[in-house]
């Protein structure tokens, strides 16, 4: 019984040793050919790259042929492409010199290494009239080499950087010089114009006349929109960056939908240093010219006849969008340049749909007293008006302290009024302060009719323009509708209109 057990134990350790050996031989035999195989390090072509006139690269059945005249490459398939100069001589620098970690020799059958359908063929022209060829097959799985050939000869097949083939399996707009997109921050902007074909345009832009700063306009609807939220807007114009060339024919711009585009205009500032002399240099009675300052003052320092000064300049940058590609990405351009690219749609989607309700502040009417001329309240049938008055008055002086400042002797002065008579700051302060910050609920999408007479009514004024009206309604048993004159209305809570109502009465009681 032993014998047959040993016997058995050896049988299978016989197999098990086979089976090692027979899956060393074949993959031997798949990978490479090796029997005829050089380890040794060696290199594989060179030429002198600055000595080549053509570059032709055939790459999923597309062939680019590259042309150098004047020491400057050019697209054959297009003259007007505006090639990338020094992508290119980068690429072709990769063709001066190609080392190979290994070579196969007189391989049977080149199908095996993907020389049969070349993934990539590079073929090159120099001045002296010599021509090669370089083919690249597959990618070798285990050492991540590619199979390359040269000038056709199959009996030498060299393993060389897989990135070679990469770099020459490119998309022709990949080779594009692109032009820069315009560096632009939210902080620069003062204007964001959005025009779609058959729609009234949206304008964001700043404002003196809006509370906030900044307002929101689209047809008759105008908001005063929050500053914050609306930075965060426009933050995305700072990202804005092309994709893919397109085309440098702008005769094809209805190829891309871009003869009817949506526009996104952006207008904003730039703030440069500029040197300026500020020498000033005048006729001497002899009829010389001096300059103002000392000769001594000149040696001492001689950058003091001149200044740096600031220069801000409006610009403005029109964006087109036109239709999408497969992938979504829309069509575009700029006004003021030349090609046609891609832009993804995440990164100007926000500007095309544009939700006025995420901008607006949540603020019923957020004004500072301080930068108003006069803000009137209408309640109970009764109107009261808030003035001020700013003036410089001569400082109170201690006659204890004799010390010498160098202050200024008179200081300002603000004095407020209700319907003409003097009223103090704080007593004024604990009631507007309500009005001021009371905050929507909801934004309503559309403005009540309402039948009775507001409760309450409060007008904001200032000489710039600004002119904002705000009338409070009672709505059901948690709200108050709020209205105001750009033609929007929300809900505000119940009980904040009654602390207004009752820090106000309490203000009247003080006065009286």
């Amino acid at each position: 019984m032993k014998k047959k057990n040993i016997g058995l134990i050896a049988g299978i350790v016989l197999l098990v040793v086979l089976c090692v050996v027979y899956f060393v031989l074949h993959n031997h035999n798949a990978n490479s050919s090796e029997a005829d195989s050089t380890d040794t390090a060696t290199t594989a072509f060179e030429t002198d790259t600055d000595k080549l006139t053509e570059l032709t690269v055939t790459t999923e059945g597309q062939s680019y042929t590259f042309t150098k005249s004047d020491d400057t490459w050019s697209y054959s398939g297009d003259a007007s492409f505006p090639l990338d100069q020094s992508n290119f001589e980068e690429l072709a620098g990769k063709l001066k010199s190609i080392s190979s970690d290994r070579e196969l020799k007189d391989a049977e059958d080149v199908s095996e290494y993907g020389l049969d359908a070349p993934a990539v063929q590079v073929s090159i022209k120099n001045s002296d009239d010599e021509t090669h060829t370089l083919e690249f097959g597959a990618v070798n799985d285990m050492t991540s080499n590619c199979y390359m050939t040269v000038d056709n000869d199959t009996s030498k097949i060299y393993m060389v950087a897989s990135d070679l083939e990469t770099a020459f399996n490119f998309n022709l707009s990949d080779l594009a010089e692109k032009e820069s997109f315009p560096s632009i921050t939210a902080t620069t902007v003062t204007k964001l114009t959005v025009e779609k074909q058959g729609e009234e345009a949206e304008v964001i832009e700043k404002s003196d006349s809006a509370s906030t700063g900044w307002s929101y306009t689209k047809g008759s609807t105008q908001r005063d929109i929050d500053s914050s939220n609306t930075s965060n807007l426009l933050n995305g114009i700072s990202s804005l960056s092309w994709g893919s060339f397109v085309s440098a024919d702008t005769s094809k711009l209805a190829e891309y939908g871009l003869d009817a585009p949506t526009k996104i205009t952006i207008d904003y500032q730039v703030t440069e240093a500029k040197d300026s002399d500020d020498s000033d240099t005048s006729a001497s009675e002899d009829g010389t010219s001096e300059d103002s300052s000392s000769n001594e003052d000149a040696e001492n320092d001689s950058d003091s006849d001149s200044t740096t000064e600031t220069v801000t300049t409006n610009k403005q940058e029109v964006l087109l969008l036109g239709g999408q590609d497969s992938s979504g990405n829309y069509y575009a351009k700029l006004e003021s340049q030349s090609n046609i690219y891609t832009i993804s749609s995440s990164s100007v989607e926000s500007f095309l749909s544009i939700d006025v309700k995420t901008l607006v502040s949540n603020y019923v009417s957020n004004y500072i007293f301080a930068d108003l001329d006069r803000v009137t309240i209408q309640k109970d049938g009764e109107s009261y008006e808030f003035t001020k008055t700013t003036e410089e008055k001569a400082k109170e002086k201690d006659d204890s302290d004799d010390s010498k400042s160098e202050d200024s002797d008179t200081e300002t002065v603000t004095t407020y009024f209700m319907n003409g008579n003097e009223i103090k700051l704080e007593d004024f302060s604990s009631f507007y302060s309500n009005i001021s910050s009371l905050e929507c609920q909801e934004w309503l999408d559309e403005v009540p009719e309402t039948q009775d007479e507001p409760e309450m009514t409060v007008e904001f004024y200032k000489e710039n323009g600004v002119y904002f009206k705000v009338e409070y309604y009672p709505y059901d048993s948690n709200f108050y509708l709020v209205k105001n004159n750009q033609g929007t209305a929300c809900l505000v809570n119940k009980m904040k209109i009654k602390e207004i109502e009752s820090s106000f009465e309490k203000f009247l009681e003080k006065q009286n």
